[in-house]
């Protein structure tokens, strides 16, 4: 990895690595292609120890600040060099920051910020980036009150849809960040009707990327035998497979169809799933993976007639941002079923796939169908699927502009 131009950005997370997490990742080898070097700092460590294969890749070792029990935190704080050590100003600031926002395990967040602020300024970080405005981004901010090093975080989906977010703390975190990105024209909207005192000119909507080089157009997009559809997703409500499985169903039951599903993913709602699918006679037709490394999944998209999701709004405001695996799909050709959810009609235009009301299994059959018989038909063109996906949701181009934000350069394009 080349860092000549000497530029360096920490990156906290609240777990690193993780599978379902592929686009934090990716994100991070793109910044090392373009010469930044990043320090990777996990506020818990990796629980099922599956990994994509590109964490080979990583320039530097990840710190794991959570590994630490308190006590010994706090030693190795009290021997930091004079140099290393935090300014009382900083820590009142910090101190100030945690009682307006009460928060769980306030000590130990602070102690752990205090660590990652040793080892940034250690090793010359010049930004701190956070992924979800959660803990990752309450320590970015603490770090930054505590140093005055610049922070900036990504906002997604749970961390500013669910109902029981903290309205008070997301609006000073993003006043004091230097910016903040959102994946999605639909987020920043909401954010800012939401977040009324957030300053519009700090968010930033900036559309996750997809390493397009990994994707190659699928066979089967026009193909003859029966139809592979492909669902991939954590097993949870937002994702709708309950309802993709009685659309199913009724795919079978209303419309005569044939069709093979694979569905990958793990997640609560494993056992639940698995009894409806029986129930509804579709054991034989669906088959549930589990969670899948990347390279595997990109195999079975490849072989895919079509791309399903069902996303809807949970019971708790939580809803899907801008799925990845919709990215993909358009990377691969494969065109897409899926609902009005968020961001997701700015991904599926331009006669790349059909869109229904969420929560309607009645419709989503019907789409389901129609592109099955459109597939068929050669009305989708995976050129033309491809072709978006290069122009919106380019890795390369899309970090490029993170960078220009973090860095103070920012390409023309990234206007929001």
């Amino acid at each position: 990895m080349n860092t000549a131009n000497g530029k360096r950005v920490g990156y906290i997370l609240k777990m690193f690595p993780r599978l379902s997490e592929t686009f934090v990742l990716n994100e991070i080898l793109e910044l090392q292609r373009q010469q930044v070097e990043v320090h990777p700092f996990s506020l818990r460590a990796p629980e099922d120890g599956r990994f994509h294969a590109g964490l080979a890749g990583l320039g530097t070792a990840v710190e794991y600040v959570g590994n630490s029990k308190l006590e010994p935190l706090w030693s190795r704080l009290n021997r930091l060099p004079a140099d290393q050590r935090l300014h009382e100003e900083g820590w009142t600031r910090a101190v100030d920051f945690l009682r307006r926002h009460e928060q769980p395990k306030e000590l130990e967040t602070l102690l752990r910020a205090c660590w990652i602020a040793a080892c940034a300024r250690r090793a010359g970080v010049q930004h701190l980036h956070a992924h979800f405005a959660t803990i990752a981004a309450r320590v970015a901010c603490l770090v930054h009150l505590l140093t005055g090093l610049p922070f900036s975080f990504t906002a997604h989906a749970k961390d500013i849809f669910r109902d029981d977010v903290d309205v008070a703390l997301f609006t000073e975190m993003a006043t004091r960040a230097a910016f903040v990105v959102t994946v999605s024209d639909f987020n920043r909207s909401f954010i800012l009707r939401r977040f009324e005192d957030v300053p519009a000119d700090k968010v930033v909507r900036l559309y996750n990327g997809i390493d397009l080089d990994q994707f190659h157009l699928a066979g089967n997009g026009g193909g003859g035998g029966v139809p592979h559809i492909l669902s991939v997703g954590r097993l949870v409500p937002k994702k709708g497979f309950d309802r993709l499985l009685s659309a199913l169903a009724r795919c079978r039951d209303e419309h005569g169809m044939q069709f093979e599903v694979t569905i990958v993913g793990e997640g609560p709602e494993w056992e639940s799933l698995l009894a409806q699918r029986d129930a509804l006679g579709l054991a034989g037709r669906v088959r549930f993976t589990g969670a899948l490394p990347h390279d595997e999944v990109r195999a079975i998209g490849e072989r895919a007639s079509v791309m399903a999701l069902a996303a809807l709004r949970d019971d708790t405001g939580n809803m899907d941002a801008l799925p990845t695996v919709l990215l993909e799909a358009l990377a691969q050709g494969v065109p897409i079923v899926s609902t009005r959810v968020a961001g997701i009609p700015e991904i599926v235009g331009e006669q790349c796939g059909l869109l229904v009301e969420p929560g309607d299994e009645v419709q989503l059959a019907g789409a389901l169908r129609d592109a099955v018989r459109q597939c068929a038909a050669g009305a989708f063109d995976p050129q033309r699927l491809r072709k978006r996906a290069e122009r919106l949701f380019d890795l390369r181009s899309n970090v490029a502009r993170l960078r220009g934000h973090m860095f103070g350069s920012v390409p023309r394009a990234s206007a929001a």
